[in-house]
């Protein structure tokens, strides 16, 4: 049996916990399917706060008294710990509860040196950092200056969403918890009834694609070596520079006249407004998550013309940059990220909800 210590510290995002309970929940009964007779689960779990103590939460956790009867009396078995996302108003409060969490950051650095398995998703991967518990990391865009400030000695990873090493799992966001929690479960010696899990939980792209191909007796898929792909990847390469349809068709060994009948035969569009989607999605992402200027995200956008750029992007999109951004970003005000956000400076709860403060 593995046991499972599912980590509620303050200020977390506790639904990450609950589908990891799921998760664990369809571990068991795949065990019991395939063996009927067993009277031990496969796994066990406690809900446990920052000090390590049972979280009152815990006796929610439970369809069965079986399950909460093994959730006190883990015995010798392997251990893991999952721990969940931490809210995150901005980068500069995430630190500063970093910082203030030491008692749930020695809990961890505990039982990882007493033989524990670890797990973290999302921020909670800087609680695994601040332990010094990992030496990689799977960041996303958004955080990845700030944890590469903070954690200078851990290896950032931006291309994988889920690493892990000999003891230890992290994901990138919140979203990946299932894949996280399957994978602890492999590494304590269960990776047999993790992957059957897997089949059930999650999305096999593959699987799905060679199931399709044999019910309609059609093989479906694109080969890497085809003009359209070389296109295709070689527009993303190249996006940030001022390239044009001509440029893409040399690139594709092809000519300008075939590479629009292939864009249009199976894509529905041109050269020309896929270049300009996949320039919309890069200058979105900036002005979602950052705040380089309008000319730093024209110039790399391929665009030597800013205010070409504003107008490319407004009849896009239908909003101006600056609307854009001043709608859907993810920080908060600049001069906070600038000065320092102190938590004891901030403003009432009630005063907290206007969506510029988001």
């Amino acid at each position: 049996m593995v046991f499972f210590e599912l980590l509620l510290p303050e200020t977390c995002q506790p639904g990450a916990v609950w589908t990891a309970v799921d998760v664990l929940r369809e571990l068991n009964l795949l065990a019991r399917v395939r063996n009927p007779r067993r009277l031990t689960p496969a796994v066990a779990w406690r809900f446990v706060d920052g000090a390590g103590k049972t979280h009152p939460l815990n006796r929610h956790s439970f369809r069965s008294d079986s399950e909460a009867r093994f959730s006190h009396r883990p015995g010798a078995v392997t251990k893991a710990l999952v721990i969940p996302p931490l809210e995150m108003p901005s980068l500069p409060v995430l630190r500063q509860r970093v910082q203030r969490s030491g008692q749930t950051v020695a809990l961890i650095r505990e039982r990882f040196e007493g033989g524990a398995l670890m797990a973290a998703c999302g921020t909670g991967v800087w609680l695994l950092a601040q332990a010094g518990c990992i030496d990689r990391a799977p960041i996303p865009w958004l955080y990845r200056s700030g944890f590469e400030e903070s954690y200078p000695a851990v290896q950032v990873e931006t291309q994988q969403p889920l690493l892990s090493g000999n003891r230890w799992a992290c994901a990138s966001v919140p979203a990946w918890m299932p894949m996280l929690v399957l994978r602890l479960a492999a590494l304590a010696g269960l990776a047999e009834l993790a992957h059957a899990a897997g089949e059930k939980l999650l999305l096999n792209a593959e699987r799905e694609a060679l199931a399709a191909a044999m019910t309609s007796g059609q093989v479906m898929g694109r080969s890497r070596d085809v003009p359209l792909y070389k296109a295709q990847t070689w527009i993303q390469d190249n996006a940030s520079r001022p390239i044009g349809v001509r440029d893409v068709a040399q690139a594709a060994a092809i000519s300008e006249r075939t590479l629009g009948r292939l864009f249009q035969r199976h894509l529905g569009q041109t050269p020309a407004s896929f270049m300009r989607e996949v320039r919309i999605k890069r200058a979105q992402m900036w002005l979602e998550g950052t705040w380089r200027t309008a000319e730093e995200i024209a110039r790399d956008c391929g665009y030597d013309d800013t205010s070409a750029f504003c107008r490319m992007f407004k009849r896009t999109v239908g909003i101006s940059p600056k609307r854009y951004r001043e709608r859907l970003t993810l920080r908060g005000p600049r001069a906070l990220w600038r000065a320092g956000e102190s938590e004891a400076s901030r403003p009432s709860p009630a005063m907290s909800l206007k969506p510029d403060d988001r």
